[in-house]
């Protein structure tokens, strides 16, 4: 039989840990993925992983948007440019563009805006030449008002020598 002083102990700690499981589920909707997508139209070899900091509507997110280094072929990457849909009513800080392959960071030389043609094309200081992993990251993002989900696709131009913008793959975007 249990004393009371021990079946007390044992309750203090049954209402602890259903706190803490109470809160798993906030934590891990915290950092947003990709989930699995069927019927997306997108190839699985051409879906793109990324990760949201929030991946809520109406709010400022940082968006993690990954490229195997796979994807890039042997000429490169000297710009690249990120397309979304005319219905994606969010906001792109040009100034809060990063890109990095692994941990170092790549010298961005330029990043442009085109609201009307809803690109974001992104000029890197020099040629990138790797088998890494490109990360693109977006700060300050301001989502847009409704939820959805939203393919943004990443294209990729080589140089001046090479100009036509070569498809790498899409970014299913899921916005709660």
């Amino acid at each position: 039989m249990l004393n009371i002083q021990t079946a007390r102990k044992l309750l203090s700690i049954l209402a602890l840990t259903s706190c803490f499981i109470a809160v798993i589920p906030v934590a891990v909707r915290a950092d947003s993925l990709p989930g699995f997508t069927l019927f997306s139209g997108v190839e699985p070899s051409n879906q793109l992983s990324y990760r949201l900091d929030s991946g809520n509507r109406n709010s400022t997110d940082r968006y993690r948007l990954k490229i195997p280094g796979s994807k890039i072929n042997r000429l490169g990457a000297a710009q690249i440019q990120i397309s979304y849909p005319d219905y994606y009513k969010g906001k792109f800080d040009d100034k809060g563009v990063e890109v990095f392959v692994g941990d170092k960071s790549i010298p961005v030389k330029s990043v442009e805006w085109d609201r009307e043609r809803q690109v974001l094309q992104i000029d890197l200081a020099k040629q990138l030449k790797t088998k890494g992993e490109i990360e693109v990251v977006l700060n300050n993002v301001q989502n847009p008002d409704g939820g959805g989900m939203y393919y943004f696709t990443c294209q990729v131009k080589s140089s001046a020598e090479f100009p036509l913008s070569r498809y790498v793959g899409t970014w299913i975007l899921s916005i709660d």
